[in-house]
């Protein structure tokens, strides 16, 4: 699955909504919907480029237990978020 910016636009848009219901005791307005829209592909796309400009550094290890209940660590390289930034 890769990570695109219009998903993750949706996302945002949706976590909004949920928020704004969970706090206001009135209905989202619809006025300035496209402005919020315009403001979470922003957001979206910045947080893409972002992962995307840094996905090295993201993850460079990874702590495990064995069975035997051994602490193993693994040494990631090479990550690949799967990152749509067109």
């Amino acid at each position: 699955m890769a990570l695109e910016p219009g998903q993750l636009t949706d996302a945002i848009e949706l976590a909004y909504e949920t928020e704004w219901k969970a706090i206001k005791p009135n209905p989202l307005p619809t006025a300035g919907k496209d402005d919020r829209r315009l403001i979470f592909a922003g957001v979206a796309r910045g947080v893409l480029q972002y992962l995307s400009d840094h996905h090295d550094e993201l993850i460079n290890s990874i702590n495990a237990t064995d069975q035997g209940g051994q602490a193993v660590t693994f040494t990631v390289t090479g990550t690949d978020l799967g990152i749509k930034t067109s």
